[in-house]
């Protein structure tokens, strides 16, 4: 588990097919067989330059996320994955939210604050009987979420390249490299190849 942010984490709770799936997948294309690391290695970076993606499809993560409401917004605008999150009408809010490290002391005590008042309002109306699908409504957008990501390594790849640029918002910049770190240790061909044509490319481009 790796933690990101003040209360949020990233955990690569199962891998699938790896290097080894994608290698075999694309080794169908041309009827041959693998002559070792090297060859296999020079195969994906064929792949990753060419733009050839269907092969990393055979490599299958899930990852399980707590993270604010407002960058699983963006994470979910990645629609080619499986998404599984805590739903706020069935379960009770916990009071866990936000808070950047970038605050001084004035702005703290206000974000905090604010933060509080959102839930002391929340808690009165959900004690009060109103249902708790109508009163998460008056939860800040930095309230902590948790949702299992489903994703195969080409749609993960695609969500790296943009949200590991230094365009993304800080915030989700933060996961996207968690995400790619324990990735990484289950398919280094494939991230560490992906590492050196996509990504550090982009970043200075």
């Amino acid at each position: 588990m790796v933690a990101v942010l003040n209360s949020g984490y990233v955990q690569l709770l199962e891998s699938m097919g790896g290097d080894a799936a994608v290698i075999r997948n694309a080794r169908r294309c041309w009827r041959s067989e693998s002559s070792g690391e090297d060859a296999d290695r020079k195969l994906i970076r064929h792949l990753l330059r060419q733009g050839h993606k269907s092969p990393f499809e055979a490599a299958v993560f899930t990852y399980d996320v707590k993270t604010p409401l407002f960058v699983a917004r963006q994470w979910f605008r990645h629609r080619m994955a499986s998404y599984n999150e805590e739903s706020l009408r069935y379960c009770t809010a916990l009071r866990e939210y936000y808070i950047p490290d970038s605050l001084h002391e004035e702005q703290r005590q206000l974000w905090v604050d604010q933060q509080e008042k959102a839930f002391d309002a929340y808690e009165t109306l959900v004690e009060s009987g109103m249902r708790k699908e109508q009163a998460r409504s008056v939860l800040p957008l930095g309230t902590y979420t948790r949702f299992f990501w489903t994703v195969n390594g080409s749609s993960l790849m695609n969500f790296l390249m943009l949200r590991l640029d230094r365009h993304a918002q800080w915030e989700i910049q933060q996961f996207a490299q968690a995400i790619f770190a324990l990735a990484r240790k289950e398919a280094p061909v494939i991230m560490d190849e992906f590492d050196a044509i996509v990504v550090r490319p982009h970043e200075s481009s």
